[in-house]
């Protein structure tokens, strides 16, 4: 049969609220290695399986080896700051991106299959499958890879999520029409990093705020906790001062927005964490990660008169973390 048009996957790509994309075809068999092992190169820290998604990482067929096309989508997610002095990443406002973004890659797929009455196979993968994704963004025009190491667009700037689809449909290729570095001499995102996690366009990961709070297991060395400012999960300042986020777009999902006051996070309990965090992405990191991400914000603060129902619980976690920074019950107000 014919190509499949990109009018036809933009029409269906729109109803599901997708309208940044682009279309690779045919999919490339490899990509560059350079960036994938500079990262490994410089450490990853508790990411081991990143060494051990190497390969797949590298072949984008890899998920699906009969895949003629891949679709690639950004979805703008919430724009606004966090409010009260605790502060986590505004991707994770609301319900889990994963979850919503696939979904809708899911349907994408099944709707072109029906469209044309086709056997068509479809594989939805956002960045919990082993997916190159600013790279495969990059090629088909969805922005830039700038000095925070984010896909960046002229147009929407960085507060988007990445999701691939790919497919059996004999897609038209379509470049979104970005690409090009536009970073030029601004360093912006590289001096506003506390942690000095911004090095030539790449992401220390063990300096960084966002692996520290949700994917380091242990205890955050001290000299890097005194600099989160109050960030418990995750991290966007090099996104908040990076010029081209005056142009992002609202959420593009009302499930990607929400918020939730300091009191609030520090009522939170063993018993009550995984019904509040219930489908949302700060429930991966478990109750006593949740508390000793508080514990360093806090302290990241000057506010250790707020640490002691922290420590008072007793979590090994959390008081091998007051040790490092040096907290007792007493100093912590209890």
């Amino acid at each position: 049969m014919s190509r499949v048009p990109f009018t036809v996957v933009q029409e269906i790509c729109a109803a599901e609220g997708l309208h940044a994309l682009g279309v690779i075809a045919p999919v490339p068999l490899t990509l560059p290695s350079e960036g994938l092992d500079q990262m490994l190169a410089d450490g990853v820290g508790d990411l081991a399986w990143l060494g051990e998604s190497r390969i797949p990482r590298l072949r984008p067929t890899a998920l699906q080896m009969t895949a003629e096309a891949m679709v690639t989508v950004a979805l703008p997610y919430q724009p606004e700051a966090n409010c009260g002095e605790l502060k986590r990443a505004r991707y994770a406002a609301g319900k889990d991106y994963h979850n919503i973004l696939r979904s809708k890659l899911g349907r994408i797929g099944l709707a072109l299959a029906k469209r044309y009455d086709q056997p068509w196979k479809s594989r939805a993968a956002v960045d919990s499958a082993p997916v190159n994704e600013r790279t495969l963004a990059r090629l088909s025009g969805l922005g830039w890879i700038g000095r925070n190491a984010l896909l960046i667009a002229p147009d929407a700037g960085t507060w988007r999520l990445l999701g691939f689809l790919l497919t059996d449909a004999p897609l038209d290729p379509h470049h979104a029409g970005h690409g090009e570095d536009r970073c030029g001499t601004c360093t912006s995102c590289e001096r506003r990093c506390p942690t000095a996690a911004l090095v030539d366009r790449r992401v220390m990961t063990t300096r960084c705020i966002s692996y520290l709070t949700i994917e380091h297991r242990g205890v955050i060395p001290r000299d890097l906790a005194e600099k989160f400012e109050g960030w418990w999960f995750g991290c966007d300042l090099c996104q908040e001062v990076c010029p081209w986020n005056r142009f992002a777009s609202p959420a593009g999902d009302a499930r990607l927005t929400g918020s939730e006051d300091d009191d609030t996070l520090m009522r939170i309990d063993a018993t009550t964490f995984d019904l509040h965090f219930a489908a949302r992405a700060m429930r991966r990191a478990g109750y006593e990660r949740f508390r000793r991400n508080l514990l360093v914000a806090w302290f990241s603060l000057g506010r250790v008169d707020r640490c002691a129902p922290l420590l008072a619980e007793g979590l090994p976690l959390v008081l091998a973390q007051a040790r490092e920074l040096g907290l007792t019950p007493v100093e912590g107000g209890g």
